[in-house]
């Protein structure tokens, strides 16, 4: 019998988004220290907005290309698989924004710092967050399969057992001058990187 070679299915390249977010996330960071070694050299840094500015102008050309590109491709795309990828991007665009305007709102780059911040500006990025990340749960779970629905599952409890582990740890090890303070987004990029890491083998294994 003959093997026939696979037909590859005509679609966008779901990297792509994930590429282009990446790609405006290092230019904000090339911005931010192009600052910061202007300032240690005693030189005047950028404004604190040009990076992330340009950062965001770049994320949508690429998202604006991107989407020009592939819109053929999505016509033959059924309307649950739309919400879904929509809801990734969203999703994937809600983290940047809150990123881009932290790198704002503290005038540097260093998106774990822990630089004071103005109540108003505290006030806006939590509640972008909150609604955000609640109203793109509620989409996501709308368009998911079963198959993914327990891969997320699974990522979740992987993510919860890394923090409740992980965190008490730290707590009593800090108390004992062992280890520096709890890090709360040390202790969320952990969570997140677990979830993530659980989610994709269960999902595309």
């Amino acid at each position: 019998m003959t093997n026939m070679p696979k037909e590859r299915r005509a679609g966008p390249g779901y990297l792509w988004p994930v590429a282009i977010i990446m790609v405006a996330g290092a230019v904000a960071g090339a911005f931010a220290g192009y600052s910061d070694g202007a300032v240690e050299a005693g030189g005047q840094p950028l404004p604190t907005w040009v990076g992330p500015v340009a950062a965001l102008a770049l994320a949508l050309a690429g998202m604006a290309l991107y989407i020009r590109l592939n819109r053929e491709a999505w016509a033959g795309w059924s309307p649950r698989k739309r919400l879904y990828w929509v809801t990734m991007v969203a999703s994937m665009s809600l983290g940047a924004g809150v990123a881009l305007t932290l790198q704002v709102a503290q005038g540097s780059g260093d998106l774990a710092s822990n630089a004071p911040l103005t109540p108003a500006t505290a006030i806006i990025v939590s509640a972008i967050w909150v609604v955000g990340m609640s109203v793109a749960s509620l989409f996501y779970f709308r368009a998911v399969d079963d198959h993914e629905r327990h891969a997320y599952y699974l990522g979740s409890v992987a993510g919860f057992h890394a923090f409740v582990i992980a965190c008490p740890v730290w707590w009593v090890a800090a108390r004992a001058s062992l280890a520096p303070p709890v890090d709360a987004m040390a202790l969320f990029v952990l969570t997140l990187a677990v979830n993530l890491i659980v989610y994709l083998w269960f999902k595309y294994r």
